[in-house]
């Protein structure tokens, strides 16, 4: 089992922070340039091991930061210069950009105490008892929302989920729309797109007739809630779940436990280590539970995930492998691309998962929904934000929400000229 020395330190600090949080100041930030497929291999080699923090998919022709401990920085620099790679260190001190973002959030905190007129905004990321407070209240004032918990976290929390339908509760004889976000604890940007869509659909739900009139919405908005809770009070960076795995590492990466060609990773301690087993976590059972209750209706499934601008569709376990109706996923991925771009946005990838990311990913979800009968099956990769913190800066949440509004459109109205199959008692 391959266990490099700094990863153990940095499990073992992990471990040792308690309350008072995990801190980097000794890892430094690079920008790495990919310029060709060879070079692009060279880098999956580096994202596979799990010794290096990669805060961007490296792509051919854009730039991936990279976050390195201090004690691994010689070797890595001296790794990319044999592969003729460009590189540049940028931030010195991570520790530095997360202070800069945590002081933008406690500053809107404080002012919203002070505001007893405060209203639902996106210009700050919101905590977990913000987001089940609005989901709550929504589900007591509008006729269109249900809200119910779904199951439970390792540290008790309770894990909610929401339905939003025009005739009040989903009857199964609508197509589904399935969501989730937040399953990577520290994708917090992908959070607030789906709340800002959730804000849209129930308090604007007149604007939206082509994504309503035929169309039901199960949604988780945090599928990870211990580890959400996690970045915002102790390790912002962590994106697994909060399981204790052995003395040293704790967490599973919930986005490789799923039953859908799942693989065992014996190193408990990296960032995409799978779980014993499948299906092995609470959060995992919860949403399957959830997604089996809805899914003679799920015409489509959608992770929300931050950062990379794409839209990814099965399969990703494996090379060369489509399925069956790709075209389809493909053409209405490309809508979506060319909405972003009518209003001013990036344009996005579209494609098969393995060829866009250049890696397998075993037992994620949008196999596991595609392969339990949801028609259409995709992962979104939102906007990042430059070099200022790991996600978004806060400033941009609306903007780039606005964007991303135009994707979940071209969905629900999709969704909602499918004909759902008729169940036969």
């Amino acid at each position: 089992m391959k266990l490099c020395l700094p990863l153990l330190v940095g499990c073992l600090f992990a471990l040792l922070a308690g309350t008072s949080g995990v801190e980097f100041t000794q890892f430094q930030l690079y920008v790495v340039h990919v310029d060709n497929r060879d070079q692009l291999n060279q880098i999956q080699e580096l994202v596979q091991n799990g010794d290096y923090d990669f805060w961007d998919v490296p792509r051919v022709n854009r730039k991936a930061r990279v976050m390195v401990n201090h004690i691994d920085e010689m070797m890595f620099e001296k790794f990319l210069e044999e592969h003729d790679i460009d590189f540049d260190p940028i931030v010195e001190n991570v520790q530095q950009i997360l202070n800069k973002e945590r002081k933008k959030n406690e500053e809107h905190h404080r002012r919203a105490k002070r505001d007893a007129k405060a209203t639902v905004d996106f210009d700050h990321y919101w905590t977990l008892d913000e987001i089940y407070a609005y989901v709550e209240e929504l589900a007591a004032t509008s006729e269109m929302v249900t809200a119910f918990d779904i199951g439970t976290t390792h540290e008790g929390r309770p894990i909610k989920a929401m339905t939003i339908s025009r005739n009040g509760e989903v009857g199964m004889d609508r197509p589904v729309v399935f969501m989730d976000a937040g399953i990577h604890a520290r994708e917090w940007a992908g959070i607030m797109s789906v709340l800002y869509m959730i804000h849209e659909f129930v308090e604007h739900s007149e604007q939206y007739p082509d994504q309503l009139d035929n169309t039901d919405y199960v949604i988780i908005p945090v599928l990870n809630p211990d580890g959400y809770v996690y970045t915002h009070e102790k390790n912002r960076l962590w994106r697994k779940n909060r399981v204790q795995n052995n003395l040293l590492c704790a967490g599973v990466d919930l986005n490789r436990n799923f039953p859908a060609m799942w693989r065992f990773t014996s190193n408990a301690c990296t960032n995409s280590y799978a779980g014993p087993e499948h299906s092995s976590e609470k959060e995992t059972v919860a949403m399957m539970g959830l997604m089996d209750r809805y899914k003679s209706a799920m015409a489509m499934y959608v992770a929300v995930h931050t950062h990379g601008d794409m839209i990814l569709w099965p399969w990703g376990y494996e090379y060369d492998k489509y399925c069956d109706n790709w075209e389809e996923h493909d053409q209405l991925g490309k809508l979506a691309q060319q909405a972003i771009v009518a209003v001013g946005g990036p344009e996005w990838e579209v494609g098969n998962s393995v060829e866009v990311l250049n890696y397998r990913a075993s037992g994620a979800t949008d196999d596991y929904a595609y392969a339990t009968g949801a028609r259409l099956a995709f992962t979104i990769e939102l906007t990042g934000g430059g070099y200022e913190g790991f996600d978004l800066p806060a400033d941009q949440i609306g903007k780039v929400s606005r964007e991303t509004m135009e994707v979940y459109k071209v969905f629900g109205k999709h969704a909602g000229s499918l004909t759902v199959p008729v169940v036969k008692n």
